[in-house]
């Protein structure tokens, strides 16, 4: 039976795509299917790969809005045991649309349910809100990972955030796990991230990944030539740094 892991936070710009793809890859490069699914209207896994509307037939915006089933949204990118259902909205009004059809909470737990089996993971990328999708997505998983940089507003948000999860367990989904606090575009060169790191590690001890995602460049370029870091440079920090958050995961299921 495989997992689903959302990969969520309140705050843009922490990483949350890059983690989702990156880790989904480098699962991937451990021999276990992935399905890497794109609940942010932004569809910024489909840009990764350099998806267009026309490359899309089916999306996330029909399997809500029209019920099409989750196979006919299941995109092969070229990879092998890594697939994509991507984001396909066009405008607002269609953003508006689908998070309307997402107030039914249970809806993607339901459409999950018969591909678990299928896949060792399933990663659902989830928009920086605490929004109908990405609730549908916190309803729908066993586990969440947070990503959070080093800095003092992702740091006092986090609490609340955690305290949000607890909510959606509480009412919707008893079984959802922290996977764990990911710490990202980390720098310890820099003191303040240094500083703040050990302030989350002393508050959050029990919930804080090993692996540090580091600020890479390599990271960052590698959605201009549309791949995963890890088959644009696998020998780089960042393709390594998601390459021991995939080998914690995987461990952490053995163990």
């Amino acid at each position: 039976m495989g997992r689903v892991i959302a990969v969520a936070s309140q705050k843009g710009g922490v990483g949350k795509t890059s983690t989702a793809i990156n880790l989904g890859a480098s699962l991937t490069i451990f021999q276990k299917k992935t399905l890497v699914i794109d609940m942010d209207p932004q569809g910024s896994v489909s840009e990764t790969f350099h998806l267009n509307e026309f490359d899309i037939e089916y999306g996330i915006y029909d399997i809500f809005t029209k019920k099409v089933p989750l196979v006919q949204a299941i995109t092969d990118i070229g990879l092998k045991n890594f697939e994509i259902v991507p984001t396909n909205v066009q405008n607002e009004e269609e953003e508006v649309e689908l998070y309307t059809n997402a107030f039914h909470l249970k809806f993607l737990k339901n459409v999950l349910q018969p591909y678990i089996s299928l896949y060792d993971y399933i990663i659902i990328d989830c928009p920086p809100n605490l929004g109908t999708l990405t609730m549908n997505a916190l309803t729908a998983a066993g586990s969440v990972i947070i990503p959070i940089q080093c800095e003092f507003y992702s740091l006092k948000s986090l609490g609340k955030f955690l305290q949000s999860i607890r909510n959606v367990g509480n009412k919707f989904n008893s079984e959802i796990q922290i996977e764990g606090i990911l710490l990202t575009m980390y720098d310890k060169r820099l003191k303040k991230n240094k500083e703040i790191a050990n302030e989350i590690n002393k508050s959050f001890k029990n919930l804080i990944f090993q692996t540090k995602i580091p600020r890479n460049s390599k990271i960052s370029e590698a959605p201009a030539v549309g791949k995963p870091v890890a088959l644009f440079d696998i020998n780089s920090v960042g393709a390594l740094s998601y390459l021991n958050l995939a080998e914690e995961i995987i461990n952490k299921d053995l163990s």
